[in-house]
């Protein structure tokens, strides 16, 4: 196990047990480079996530020893899986207890979703190296009531990270593009935000899986309103061949797993790893928790239907900010946000996205800059602004 050190003690103690976010800054701000972590001093965490298809390959193979020597090849401290199966009913292996088999550092959680995968049980695992103090196992809504569509659900655990807790939620939605199918993504998603998503935004919390959805889908703003931080889009692209989890024919590759952080962690690298074990890549992401704590975060949503891009602000406890910027869609209009100390006070942080696919951007403030921020957010294009919205920070 990689040592993680101890986190400042006013973090720890603001934490509860498990429950139910291209442009140019002003003066006084400076872009924020997010590939670098805040401070040394803090609890750090290699995370994979990967939907693993019960060990069948992209290639056709179905090889769990495929799956088991991948994630030794990559000795994450924290791993959530997809699709992962128990067979003893019709025969075959218990593959989470192969895995605690061959990896006996880590403690497990699976959260049972199908009862008749193929004969068997389906779900997700979560694998720590670190303690497990509470686990959640949420079954997500089926729709419509009669259908015979896979069951899905929502695994969950708090973990003891040196001393610090971190909660990590890990699911996998519908797949699908007609209309029935569409709606069960949307209500499960609905069902995961409204789960985990509320007061614990400002603390460590990690929330992955499989969304079968690519970047651009309506799902994706519902995460971000709900304070969720893709960490893909901190340090990379959003799209292009380095962010395909899904390899299709070509023209069919697609970015749909994702690892989303609250603004509680700071994102030192995020890649997938090139396998045929399984028809999805893993994605590995380095993560470290602020030494700071954030003491408030909010997000304000971009255009006449909220689905254009979004911006997210995190404040700390020193009164400095750091602004995220995302342009969701390829329509001709950028996202520019402005952030003011406090409601009529003056302005202290702009930042645009005016790239979609780019990474989301981020810009930061010193001490003391913000203590009741207002946000706005606005579309724009050349000299031209619209759809203008704000939002204050209590």
């Amino acid at each position: 196990m990689r040592t993680a050190r101890t986190v400042l003690s006013t973090l720890t103690a603001a934490l509860a047990l498990l429950a139910a976010p291209g442009g140019t800054a002003t003066a006084s701000a400076q872009q924020s480079p997010e590939s670098a972590p805040a401070v040394l001093d803090a609890a750090s965490l290699k995370v994979m996530d990967w939907n693993v298809q019960g060990g069948q390959g992209a290639d056709g193979v179905t090889d769990f020893s495929r799956i088991v020597r991948g994630i030794g090849e990559q000795d994450p401290d924290v791993v959530t899986l997809q699709e992962l199966h128990d067979n003893r009913a019709v025969g075959g292996a218990n593959q989470w207890q192969v895995l605690l088999d061959a990896f006996p550092q880590y403690a497990a959680h699976f959260a049972k979703s199908d009862t008749n995968a193929l004969g068997g049980v389906a779900g997700n695992l979560i694998l720590s190296k670190y303690p497990i103090k509470e686990r959640l196992t949420y079954q997500l809504p089926q729709y419509p009531s009669g259908t015979t569509a896979v069951l899905r659900s929502l695994g969950g655990v708090r973990l003891d990270v040196d001393g610090t807790d971190v909660r990590v939620y890990t699911t996998h939605l519908s797949a699908g593009v007609g209309t029935e199918a569409t709606e069960r993504r949307n209500r499960q998603a609905r069902a995961v935000i409204d789960k985990v998503s509320g007061s614990l935004m400002t603390t460590p919390m990690l929330l992955t899986g499989d969304l079968n959805v690519r970047p651009d889908d309506p799902i994706r703003p519902w995460f971000a309103a709900a304070g969720w931080i893709d960490s893909w889009t901190r340090v990379n692209a959003n799209t292009g061949s380095g962010a395909v989890t899904h390899p299709g024919d070509g023209l069919d590759d697609s970015r749909i797993d994702y690892v989303y952080a609250t603004p509680a962690f700071d994102v030192g690298g995020a890649r997938t790893v090139a396998t045929t074990a399984s028809d999805h890549l893993p994605v590995v992401t380095d993560l470290t928790v602020r030494a700071a704590p954030v003491t408030r975060t909010g997000t304000v949503l971009a255009g006449a239907d909220s689905g254009a891009g979004w911006a997210q602000l995190a404040v700390a406890g020193d009164g400095s900010a750091t602004l995220r910027v995302c342009d969701n869609r390829a329509d001709g209009w950028g996202v520019r946000a402005y952030v003011y100390g406090t409601s009529g006070g003056a302005q202290v942080l702009t930042g645009a996205d005016g790239a979609y696919a780019d990474r989301c951007t981020a810009f930061g403030t010193a001490a003391g800059a913000v203590t009741s921020p207002v946000v706005k957010v606005c579309l724009y294009q050349s000299g031209v602004e619209k759809d203008c919205r704000q939002r204050q920070l209590v």
